[in-house]
């Protein structure tokens, strides 16, 4: 969880986008309603910390998984 910048209080990540595979923007807004303040955060892949070799004969269908998973589920903020 991401606390807010300005007051330290908890805080609500709204919508995020893809900038590329491995980094992605959060938007994020602070649920102390005295402060309100929004702002934006980056996470970005680091490094691998075990060796796993990809097994081409496992498929797991799309369908699997919930909507959630797949990046459908999220909340639109218009900026």
């Amino acid at each position: 969880m991401m606390r807010c910048p300005k007051c330290r209080a908890a805080t609500r990540t709204r919508t995020s986008e893809e900038l590329s595979p491995l980094t992605r923007r959060s938007y994020h807004q602070c649920q102390n309603m005295h402060c309100g303040h929004t702002f934006t955060t980056m996470t970005q892949y680091e490094k691998a910390i075990n060796d796993t070799k990809p097994t081409f004969e496992i498929n797991i269908p799309q369908a699997a998984f919930p909507r959630s998973h797949i990046g459908e589920n999220q909340l639109d903020l218009t900026l």
